[in-house]
């Protein structure tokens, strides 16, 4: 087992290293190209170099991107400031600072509205809103999209209405609103089959195949992702590389039980979002890689990775990062029976989830807490569970009962309407009738009168002779 997973990263990391060699050309293209330039191209092509950096360093691309604003500076090109600064807000934001993401993005969108740049304007509300479903601010992130996609459309920008859905799906989802999620996502979809932009429907496809995940179409889901990921190495976008070798390991994990394969794939993401220095990613991959020693029971290893996880979402604010290691740890001491230590490590994920408003946690917590109180012999603690268990069951019942009247006073007024609807149905036939014969009077007088025109016209033809 061992050397399987030593020979799996040995041969990721030959294809890393000719992903490196494959950047590293493009960088020295750029590099070269940045030499002979002046003026805004030079500028642009500052900003692609630090794109290409963002993949696989965050200084590099900052000092890209403060070169850029530097010589824009020298050069009085105000109007490309505001794209300056986006790109030095997505650097930002991949390095896990989101006060200082959201501040240059701030400070993008003004100077963007002043130059009238639409499309990078409609662009930075897709990266703000980004940033605020990092933050675990889903309202807001909505918000952001919402804005985007409204510029979008007022400017007939196509790509930005695909961004702004596809994004905003991604919030939904966290939001556990798997159909407004859906929803989005295939409206993106339809519109990159349409521009033919292969790269993005596959990251459509692969963020609609978890969709199916949830909904436990594993099969399909596995098979959605495996297509991503042939076009991610195709066009080596190591990002969404990252993303879905990680979802192909929670498949694997989570509905096929295989360990093996799960881990094989959580190393290569692990190992690849260590290289981009994708903090989030790597809160992510570390916390999953956990759960595979947990359920091993070497759960001093799974702890390891949970605390490496936890660290890194504390020091970037990613709470949802914060909530699921917490949660974790709940789980793997309730598995050690240390009850009471789980007990603490669910208070703390109750904590950062209500907070929050992340509500996927509320159920699971509650249900471990009472699992644990019950073998602690706690009953005052299991009461306490029991009580939060009841009003959310209370809750759902409500909910369900409103459903069912609106249903009731919906299906009541269409039975009261019924006779009139009935009335209304029996005189549009009437009509119908009505018209029909109205045709055919009208067709039979100009028969009528074509065959007298002719009559007189014969007759007055024989005169003429």
């Amino acid at each position: 087992m061992r050397i399987f997973l030593i020979v799996i990263v040995f041969l990721f990391s030959v294809n890393l290293k000719a992903d490196e060699a494959t950047n590293n050309r493009k960088i020295d293209s750029l590099t070269n190209l940045i030499s002979v330039q002046s003026g805004r191209e030079r500028v642009e092509t500052l900003i692609r170099l630090s794109d290409i950096y963002r993949e696989t360093s965050i200084d590099k691309s900052h000092e890209t991107d403060s070169q850029a604003g530097q010589y824009a500076s020298q050069q009085g090109l105000d109007n490309m400031r505001g794209v300056i600064l986006l790109s030095m807000g997505k650097t930002a934001s991949l390095s896990g600072d989101y006060a200082m993401a959201l501040d240059y993005m701030n400070q993008a969108e003004k100077a963007l509205k002043e130059s009238g740049n639409f499309v990078e304007l409609a662009k930075t509300f897709i990266n703000k809103g980004l940033v605020f479903k990092k933050m675990a601010d889903f309202d807001q992130s909505i918000e952001a999209f919402n804005t985007a996609q409204a510029i979008a459309e007022e400017h007939g920008l196509i790509e930005q209405q695909a961004g702004a859905a596809a994004n905003k799906a991604t919030t939904f989802f966290s939001m556990g609103d798997y159909e407004k999620s859906i929803e989005n996502y295939q409206r993106s979809l339809a519109i990159y089959k349409e521009l033919n932009d292969s790269l993005r429907y596959a990251k459509m496809m692969m963020n609609i195949g978890i969709i199916y995940w949830q909904w436990n179409k594993n099969e399909l889901a596995l098979e959605m992702h495996l297509e991503a990921k042939k076009v991610f190495e195709d066009k080596n976008d190591l990002v969404e590389l990252g993303r879905v070798l990680n979802n192909i390991g929670r498949i694997y994990y989570q509905d096929f039980n295989d360990t093996t394969l799960a881990l094989k794939y959580f190393t290569q993401s692990l190992s690849l979002r260590e290289k981009l220095g994708d903090q989030l990613g790597k809160a992510i991959v570390l916390a999953n890689i956990g759960n595979i020693y947990r359920d091993k029971n070497q759960h001093d290893k799974a702890f390891e990775f949970y605390e490496k996880s936890l660290k890194i979402s504390k020091f970037i604010g990613y709470k949802d990062g914060i909530a699921l290691a917490y949660y974790y740890m709940g789980a793997a001491r309730q598995m050690d029976s240390a009850f009471a230590e789980s007990n603490q490590f669910l208070d703390s994920c109750r904590v950062t989830a209500f907070a929050s408003e992340m509500t996927q946690y509320y159920a699971p917590i509650n249900q471990s807490k009472m699992i644990n109180y019950e073998a602690l012999g706690d009953l005052k603690g299991f009461l306490a569970e029991f009580k939060i268990f009841s009003e959310m069951h209370n809750s759902v019942k409500k909910e369900l009962d409103e459903l069912k009247f609106t249903e009731l006073s919906i299906r009541q007024e269409l039975e009261k309407l019924s006779p009139e609807l009935e009335k209304a149905v029996d005189k549009i036939e009437e009509q119908k009738r009505s018209l029909i014969f109205y045709k055919i009077a009208v067709a039979a007088l100009l028969i009528l009168l074509l065959i007298t025109a002719l009559y007189f016209r014969k007759k007055h033809k024989k005169k003429l002779e």
